[in-house]
Order: C-alpha cells, then structure tokens, then sequence
C-alpha cells in the first residue's frame, strides 16, 4: 500500500505529540542569586564598634548594593552568625577582617557615589521601608536624620528626602522601577533583611491593621507583584489571614523577618550547589502483622530565619545531640538551596545516619494550596526544588484536605506521597488518607504540641497493628516552640516493642504498598 506523504508523516512515531517533562530543569531558580567576590574576602562590620539601628540599616544598605555583583560584606552577630562565618573560612575557603561603618560609607563613594535618601524615623517610622525601598532602585543609601551630619562629613551629599514619606506614596512613584518577581513585608521596627530586600530592588512594606483602606493598600501591591512570586519578612497582622492573601494572590511566603547576611548565603559562586542528599534512604523494612508504624517529623522547617538564627545547632533542635536509636524527621526548606546552600550544606554534613528531611510547608514557601490559583505552576517549580535538594515527602498546610490540592500535588513526579497538616495543632485529621495517582497524603495524626508525651505514648501503644489499614499507621508532628527533640526521645523509649518508628519515606511506601486505595476520612 502507498501512502500519501501526509498520511505517511501522521503514522510516522517521529511526528507523535511527545510527552513534556512536568517539573523544570536543574538550573531553574525562583529565588534570586548574588555575585560573591572572586576573593571570597569579607569585610565584617557591626563587631569591632556596636552599630545602633540606623547605623545598621545604612550598613546592610552597603552590603546588598554590593551584592549585586560584587559580595563583600557580612553583619558580625552573635550565635550562629560566628558559626556560619567560621564554616566558610574552614569549608569554602573564606578570608576576612573587621571594617568600620565610616569606612564602609567611604569605600561605597569611591565605587558608587555619594548619593543619600533621607528618612526620619523618629517622626514617622514607615519612611524608614520607603527610604529602603527607594535606596535599591536608586543605589542612593538610606540615611537616617539622626546620622545626617556625620554621613555628610564623610561626604554623602542629599539627594531624595523621604523623612516624610508613607509606604503608599513611594509605591505610587517607583512602583515602576521596583522588581516584581518578590516584595519584602517587614516591619520599620526591625532592622534586619534591609540588604536583600536592597540588593533585589524590591519594595519593603508592612500594613499593619485591617482597615478597608490598608486591606485595599495591600491588595493593590499584591496584585501587582507576580504570580509564583515570594513574599520575604513575616505577616504583619494574624499568620492565617496574612498566608491567605498572599497565596490568593498566588505569592508564597518565606518567614525570613530575623535574617542576616541573606545577601552573602544567596552567592552560588562563592558555594555552588547544595549537595543536599538524605542520609536516610529508603529501607528495605516490609509491613508485618502485629505491628504498628510511626513516622515522627518537626514541624515548621520553613522557618528560613530559624535555620539561619539557630535550628541548625540548637540542641533543642536539629542540633541535639542525636540518639540515634530511631529515625528522625526534620521539615526543612527547599528554598534553602538558593538562600543558604551553605546552610544546606552544614545541615548535611551534620546528619545523623537516622535524620530524615522532608519540605516544608507545602512546598517552596508558606502557601495554603486550596486558595493559590497558580497551583499549576508552583508545583511544577517544586518538582525542580525537590529534586535538586533529594526530598519526595512534602508536609502541605492547609484549612483542610482538597481533592485539587491533592491531585495538583500526586502529579509531582519526585514526589511519594504527602503529610497533610490541617486543623487544632495540625492534627485534625486524625490520621486520615486521601490517594491520587497513586500516592497517600496521609493526615497528621498526633501531635507533640503542649502535649503529654506519657498520655501519647499510651494512645500509640493501643492503636490497630494491622498494617493492611490505614489505622495501622501514625503520622506525629513535632512542634518545635512548644517541645523539642529531647520530647520525641522521651516518646520513642515509652513505645511498645511492637511499635516501629520509621522514615517519612518509608512510612509513605510502606502504606503505598499496603493500604487499599481508598480515601479514609475520620
């Protein structure tokens, strides 16, 4: 038979619709990248003279304009900050030395120019976000009125006064010039995240109250940032009514209100990618009669200042002293790998061999999925984020389980299955399962949350050990401000020999192999 040419090439498999990967490549981002200097020198202020308020925000407005290009600068401050600063000198090749601010300001005019914005905090708080704000699109640096003599005679001459100017009147005149892939919500009381929010040219805002006329103010912003765009700071009025505008303007937020030196742990040159991979892998443990199964995760790993301000080496946290008899779940953010490889980095190489990971919450940032009408693509920038950082457990926070969040989630292709958080303490479901494309979202079904670790204990030990049913299985949360490691050790040694504690991964697979497809709501 001869085949016109048409019909030949429409039965050719060449000429087929081919099959599109779901998620992004390896090199996608949706956080923003700083440039460290090929020295990988850092200058540190703020250690050998104790900066005041405005002096720090003029120094982080330094850092972030350097950043851009040409990292140099880090804030000295207590805690983890010695310790981030210490691993890069020993593992990254790091040098540095103390610089003082005057210094800085002079170093900045010979690179830069001379130019300031005025702000006044002490008469009107709120121009101290705008003075920022204006300061990442300008490259003038933010001044505040207090400083005004010294910084001149250093040689910075005026250019913007801004002493009296609201959130809403530099939106209105720069909202053209400021980028719109993020925004920082962080309050003019708090003197940190200025050099990110600088060195991205975002707008700083903070509204608090909930007054027609903020809300309208707010809205207005949120609408005009991008969709899949991250929110930086913190909320500035209740947490569950400030996550739903932003995610029903399709922006997830990263708590990051506490953080220092973003602008030096965001330079992939200086440390390359995370080599973020889980210590404990799947096992090859099999379901059994007679048994009950546990997977035991702290909560709130989304938490970038935490990791940045502690969680890492705190011995409340991560950084206890492991025991190392049962596995370990630890909740972390995939967002890390752009903002902190470094941390990333630390955090694995201080893994136990029973610590397990897995993202938090409900993906890249703090969204609830029910009300982000760009699920479509923020799971698919997930799919990229979890492969790169070796996770395929998400925890999802929401006002309740969805039949579209859960089948948005189901087609991740790294993705296992999900610890679904919902309700009083997360634990509302009570231990529910929802099952799309094959994959459990498993609810929540105790919680260590201002809880009695012996009641607990009694509960799990009388709970089904039949393994072929979802009642054979117990997802627990660790709220890390109300409890701690210690607490999941304490609950561990009170648990009946048949009782297992497992990974998230093997929790997830084993309920995968085990348990008939079917939604169970309690």
């Amino acid at each position: 038979m001869i085949l016109s040419l048409s019909a030949f090439l429409t039965s050719c498999p060449w000429d087929q619709p081919v099959e599109e990967p779901f998620g992004y490549g390896d090199d996608f981002r949706i956080i923003r990248e700083m440039k460290m200097n090929e020295d990988k020198h850092l200058l540190v202020f703020n250690k050998t003279e104790s900066l005041n308020f405005s002096e720090l925000v003029l120094a982080q407005a330094i850092q972030g304009l350097y950043a851009r290009e040409n990292a140099r600068y880090y804030c000295w401050a207590s805690g983890s900050y010695e310790v981030w600063l210490e691993d890069m000198v020993e593992n990254y090749g790091f040098t540095y030395e103390y610089v003082t601010l005057e210094q800085m300001v002079k170093s900045y005019i010979e690179d830069y120019g001379n130019g300031y914005v005025l702000y006044n905090r002490a008469s009107l708080v709120e121009s101290t976000n705008s003075a920022c704000s204006i300061a990442g699109v300008t490259g003038y640096l933010p001044v505040d009125a207090a400083l005004k003599s010294r910084v001149e005679g250093w040689g910075l001459e005026l250019k913007i006064d801004a002493s009296k100017m609201t959130e809403r009147t530099c939106f209105d005149l720069y909202k053209d010039s400021f980028n719109t892939d993020g925004l920082v919500q962080q309050s003019p009381t708090n003197v940190r995240l200025r050099d990110w929010a600088i060195a991205c040219g975002y707008f700083m805002f903070f509204r608090e109250g909930t007054d027609t006329k903020e809300l309208m103010f707010r809205g207005e912003v949120h609408d005009w940032v991008d969709e899949d765009a991250a929110m930086f700071g913190w909320v500035p009025n209740d947490e569950g009514q400030d996550v739903t505008v932003a995610s029903q303007y399709g922006q997830f937020t990263i708590p990051s209100d506490h953080s220092l030196n973003t602008t030096v742990f965001a330079c992939k040159n200086a440390f390359g990618e995370a080599d973020f991979k889980q210590n404990a892998k799947e096992t090859e443990i099999k379901a059994e009669q007679g048994k009950h199964y546990v997977c035991i995760m702290m909560s709130d790993g989304d938490n970038v200042q935490m990791w940045y301000n502690g969680f890492a080496d705190n011995t409340k946290y991560f950084g206890a002293e492991k025991d190392n008899s049962f596995p370990m779940g630890w909740s972390i953010q995939p967002a890390l790998l752009d903002l902190g490889p470094n941390v990333m980095n630390y955090v694995k190489r201080n893994a136990g061999e029973k610590d397990y990971f897995v993202a938090s919450v409900s993906g890249i940032g703090y969204i609830y999925p029910q009300v982000y009408p760009t699920l479509e693509t923020y799971t698919k920038a997930l799919s990229a984020y979890l492969r790169r950082a070796d996770l395929s457990v998400v925890q999802i926070l929401d006002s309740g389980p969805s039949d579209k969040v859960v089948d948005a989630y189901a087609q991740i292709p790294e993705l296992k299955g999900a610890i679904y958080c919902y309700g009083d303490r997360y634990a509302a479901g009570n231990g529910s399962v929802y099952w799309s494309n094959g994959k459990p979202f498993v609810a929540i079904r105790e919680t260590l949350w201002n809880a009695n670790v012996e009641s607990m204990a009694e509960r799990i030990n009388g709970y089904s050990k039949d393994p072929t049913t979802i009642e054979g299985y117990t997802a627990i949360n660790l709220h890390p401000w109300s409890m701690s490691y210690q607490d999941a050790v304490k609950l561990v040694s009170l648990l009946d020999e048949n009782v297992v504690v497992v990974t998230a991964d093997d929790f997830i697979r084993l309920i995968t192999e085990n348990v008939p497809q079917e939604d169970v709501v309690k």
